[in-house]
């Protein structure tokens, strides 16, 4: 009988010590889930914070690019509604730094490095909120569609402008290119500016002016510039809701 007793108070004893291990082990489990966890959700937020302050200068860069092709638009529209008659230097001036404005090209490239590391390091996935997440997704195919429209854009202007005016009238006559200096050559006053080369400048300007190629490729540049224009104003829509939504998600 005691020989049972000893045997049963063993057992309890026994059974006890394994809940006890048992125990032990899941407090463990838990505490060890509970910091990968803490590690992964401090990822996340790391990669919160730099995708917002991507996009912060995102705004600054979009913002720029909408003014850019209104600017286009606008510049395009004064050159084929103006009815002033090209007989002065000083209307040809105004007349070319509004076509120049339309010739000079700049490209635009988003500010998204920190969403291309996630892309291509495969950790997207550390972005636990659906709704960042898809709008990461949909802003990336904003700029493929931005890059589309404005990779046919710039077919249209050389096509249609550039390569028509280039090859039939003189450039830079408004321009020194006796002092080469970073960036764009100085712009010559007109007192500078030989009698002698008057004329070709006004004779220029009516050419261009009067150019129906050139024309179509002004018309095609105001419908471009306020395509991609709008598309800019709407990826700037976009993007303050998601900075919302990551300032929303980090003070969770």
């Amino acid at each position: 009988m005691l020989t049972e007793n000893k045997f049963g108070k063993y057992l309890t004893y026994a059974i006890g010590e394994i809940i006890l291990v048992v125990i032990g082990i899941l407090i463990a489990l838990s505490i060890n889930n509970w910091n990968e966890n803490r590690k992964t959700r401090d990822k996340e937020i790391g990669f919160s914070i730099n995708l917002k302050s991507d996009l912060i200068d995102e705004q600054q860069n979009n913002n720029t690019f909408c003014l850019y092709y209104f600017e286009k638009a606008k510049n395009a529209s004064f050159l084929l509604n103006t009815n002033s008659p090209l007989k002065t230097v000083e209307e040809v001036l105004d007349f070319t730094i509004k076509f120049e404005q339309i010739i000079f090209w700049d490209s635009y490239v988003p500010n998204n490095n920190t969403f291309k590391e996630l892309l291509s390091s495969g950790n997207l996935t550390l972005i636990k909120n659906d709704s960042i997440k898809n709008s990461l997704l949909q802003l990336d195919k904003q700029y493929a569609e931005i890059s589309k429209y404005e990779n046919h854009m710039r077919r249209d202007f050389e096509q249609y402008i550039y390569d028509e005016a280039f090859k039939n009238t003189s450039f830079g006559s408004f321009f020194d290119f006796t002092n080469p200096k970073n960036g764009f050559n100085k712009r010559l006053e007109i007192k500078n500016i030989p009698e002698s080369v008057h004329r070709k400048l006004i004779e220029d300007a009516e050419w261009i002016y009067n150019n129906q190629t050139i024309n179509n490729g002004l018309k095609l540049t105001v419908g471009n510039s306020i395509l991609l224009a709008n598309i800019h104003d709407n990826t700037g829509k976009q993007i303050i809701k998601l900075i919302k939504l990551i300032d929303e998600d980090i003070e969770k």
